[in-house]
C-alpha cells in the first residue's frame, strides 16, 4: 500500500505510466534515474500534479522539467522529473497594432525547429537563432541560448512570456505574464527554471529572412585578428579552431534579398562523417584527447575540403548544428574580446602541456544583453566573444568522460590564473561556485524572484541556497 506522504506515489489518480527511464542529456555526458517520470497529457493535469506537490510537500525531492535535453551539465537533473512532450501544442497567428498578422502565441515546451518551421508556413521568422534548433522555447529562455552575432539576437522579437508561479499562500499555482520592459523581464531571461514553469511565449515576428551561409578552411589570424572587422563582414559566423592548428574551418552566413531556395538546406557533413567513421575504427584508443592518427586525419582534412556554400530560408540556413551525427561535449565561456590575443595563447600552452581536446574549439562573437544570470552580460561591451571548448563523446567510457571534466577544471584554473575575466553558460559545464556568482551575475537582484520549489540541487548550490535534497 502507498504512503501518501511518500512523493514517491504522489501521482494523479488513474496514472497510465511511472517508469522512470535512464535520461541522459544530447552529449551523452549526464545521465541518471529519477524516482518519479510524470507525462502529463495536459496543461490542467500537469497544474492538478504540480498542486498536488506543493500540498504534501516533496521529500526533499528535487523537480525538473524535460527540453531538449541538450544542455550537458546537471542543470536538468531531478529527482521527480515532468516529460513535457505529451502536452498539446498551441502556435497561434493574430494581428499587431499595425494591423499585420505577425503576433504568435505558443507553446514554450514547443521545440525551436518546429516553432521555426510554423512561422515560416505563414512567411515569418525570428531575427536569429543558435548553433542549433533542437531546444525547447522555455529551455532556450531558460539558459538565453544566443546566436553567433552582434547584430541581433534569439529574443528581438519576444514580447512575453507567461509562466506557472507559487501563489504567496504556498498552496496553489498562479499565472503570471511578464512583458518586455516590465522590471522582471530580465529575471525571466536566463531564470535557469527557479523562479517557475514557463507555459507561454508571445513574439512579434517579422517577415521570413533569408541567408547565405558557406563554410570555407581560414586562417585563425585572419578571422580573430581583427574581429571587430569579422563582425563587420558577416552577419553570422564561428571559426572551429582545429587542435593544434593555426587553421579552422569558418562558418558564415549573411542576409540576401529574395528568397532563396526554399527547401535548401546544409548537405551532410562529409568532415564529420570521417571523424565517425575514425572512431567506430579507433574506440579503444581514441579517447577524449588528440593523438597522432586524429592528428593526421585533421591535417587531410585541410587539404580535400571543399568549400560550401547555399542559400534559403534562416531556418534552414542558421541552426548549423541540427544534423550533427556526433555526440559533444561542452563548455560554453564568455570573455572580453580585448582579452582574445592573451586568451588564445592561455590555451594553447595548457593544451600543449596537457593534451588537446579530441574536436575543434568553437570560436564565436555574440550581441550582449542585461539579464540578471545571463554570462552574455557584460556592462559597457556591445558584444562578447564566446569559446565552445568541446569533446567528442562517441564510444567514450565513464571514466574517459570524467577526464573531459578534469581537464576543462585544469583549464579553467589556467585562465583564471592568468587574470582573464569570463563567464560561463549554465546549461553547459562549469565550475561556478557561489562565491563567483554572486560576483560575477547579479544574483542580488535575482533572489527576490527564485522560488526553491523549482530549483535542483545543481541551481540550488551555485545559487548559494545549499542543497534541496
Amino acid at each position: 500500500m502507498s504512503d501518501d506522504n511518500n512523493p514517491i506515489e504522489i501521482l494523479p489518480v488513474g496514472y497510465y505510466s511511472n517508469i522512470p527511464p535512464e535520461i541522459h542529456d544530447w552529449g551523452e555526458v549526464i545521465s541518471f534515474s529519477p524516482d518519479t517520470y510524470f507525462t502529463p497529457t495536459s496543461l490542467e493535469e500537469l497544474t492538478d500534479y504540480l498542486t498536488l506537490l506543493l500540498n504534501k510537500g516533496t521529500g526533499g525531492r528535487t523537480l525538473r522539467f524535460l527540453g531538449g535535453q541538450h544542455s550537458c551539465s546537471e542543470i536538468f537533473e531531478g529527482d521527480i522529473v515532468i516529460n513535457t512532450s505529451k502536452l498539446p501544442l498551441a502556435f497561434d497567428v493574430s494581428a499587431g497594432p499595425d494591423g499585420k498578422q505577425n503576433i504568435v502565441t505558443a507553446s514554450a515546451w514547443m521545440h525551436c525547429h518546429e516553432f521555426l518551421y510554423r512561422a515560416a508556413q505563414r512567411g515569418l521568422s525570428l531575427t536569429a537563432s543558435g548553433g542549433t534548433d533542437a531546444q525547447t522555447m522555455a529551455g532556450l529562455i531558460s539558459t538565453n541560448t544566443a546566436g553567433a552575432t552582434v547584430h541581433t539576437d534569439v529574443y528581438e522579437t519576444l514580447r512575453w512570456v507567461e509562466y506557472l508561479a507559487i501563489s504567496p499562500n504556498g498552496k496553489s499555482l498562479v499565472t503570471k505574464r511578464v512583458n518586455r520592459g516590465d522590471a522582471d523581464f530580465t529575471a525571466v531571461m536566463c531564470s535557469l527554471g527557479s523562479i517557475g514553469f514557463i507555459t507561454e511565449v508571445g513574439f512579434e515576428l517579422v517577415p521570413q529572412l533569408f541567408f547565405e551561409g558557406g563554410f570555407r578552411v581560414a586562417q585563425l589570424d585572419d578571422i580573430l585578428g581583427d574581429v571587430a572587422k569579422t563582425c563587420d563582414t558577416y552577419d553570422f559566423w564561428r571559426i572551429e579552431w582545429v587542435p593544434t592548428m593555426d587553421w579552422g574551418l569558418l562558418w558564415f552566413a549573411n542576409q540576401i534579398e529574395g528568397k532563396g531556395q526554399p527547401v535548401q538546406s546544409w548537405p551532410p557533413n562529409a568532415n564529420e562523417k570521417k571523424l565517425e567513421e575514425f572512431f567506430q575504427e579507433n574506440e579503444v584508443t581514441a579517447g577524449a584527447f588528440m593523438n597522432d592518427a586524429l592528428q593526421g586525419l585533421y591535417s587531410a582534412m585541410k587539404t580535400q575540403f571543399q568549400p560550401t556554400t547555399i542559400d534559403g530560408p534562416m531556418r534552414n540556413v542558421i541552426p548549423v548544428d541540427r544534423f550533427a551525427p556526433l555526440h559533444v561535449a561542452m563548455a560554453e565561456w564568455s570573455f572580453d574580446p580585448a582579452d582574445l590575443p592573451q586568451l588564445r595563447q592561455v590555451c594553447q600552452t595548457y593544451f600543449e602541456a596537457n593534451k588537446w581536446p579530441n574536436l575543434a574549439t568553437e570560436v564565436e562573437c555574440t550581441k550582449t544583453d542585461g539579464n540578471l544570470m545571463s554570462p552574455w552580460n557584460w556592462p559597457g561591451l556591445p558584444y562578447i566573444i564566446k569559446f565552445n571548448f568541446q569533446y567528442l563523446t562517441d564510444f567514450l567510457s565513464a571514466d574517459q568522460k570524467l577526464e573531459i571534466f578534469t581537464h576543462l577544471k585544469g583549464l579553467w584554473d589556467a585562465i583564471d590564473a592568468a587574470g582573464i575575466p569570463f563567464k560561463a553558460h549554465w546549461g553547459k559545464i562549469n565550475f561556478l561556485t557561489p562565491e563567483r556568482v554572486k560576483r560575477d551575475y547579479r544574483l542580488d537582484a535575482f533572489m527576490p524572484h527564485v522560488q526553491p520549489f523549482w530549483t535542483n540541487d545543481y541551481i540550488a548550490q551555485r545559487l548559494g541556497l545549499g542543497g534541496v535534497s
